[in-house]
């Protein structure tokens, strides 16, 4: 009973540990890289960010449909921002991801999108 105990905790702190990183979508072996944009923000005292992605830019036109959008947390410790996905995404041609940081936290995501 108490190696049950032990192992559940170690796996909490395991899971506890990841990054807040995402995917949306399946990348093939004939997919492009259609945007890759990384976002870094320091801290904000007392506040978080919310930063909204969108591809395409504005001014652009985006030709290819999207098959998967990835979202990688380069702190590694649980400190970055939560993706979502608002609009969009695979199988459109468009999609607008948001970065929630935390408080007192800031953010440093990378962000790629790939498509044919």
């Amino acid at each position: 009973m108490r190696c049950l105990l032990v192992l559940s905790v170690v796996l909490a702190v395991i899971l506890g540990c990841h990054a807040y990183s995402a995917s949306w979508g399946r990348k093939n072996v004939n997919d492009y890289l259609l945007s890759r944009q990384v976002e870094v923000r320091n801290p904000i005292k007392n506040n978080y960010w919310n930063v909204n992605i969108d591809y395409p830019r504005a001014g652009t036109v985006g030709y290819y449909n999207i098959s998967a959008v990835f979202v990688y947390d380069n702190f590694k410790n649980s400190s970055g921002a939560a993706p979502s996905l608002w609009s969009g995404g695979p199988g459109y041609k468009f999609t607008t991801i948001n970065l929630r940081g935390q408080v007192n936290r800031g953010i440093n995501s990378t962000v790629e999108i790939y498509g044919r």
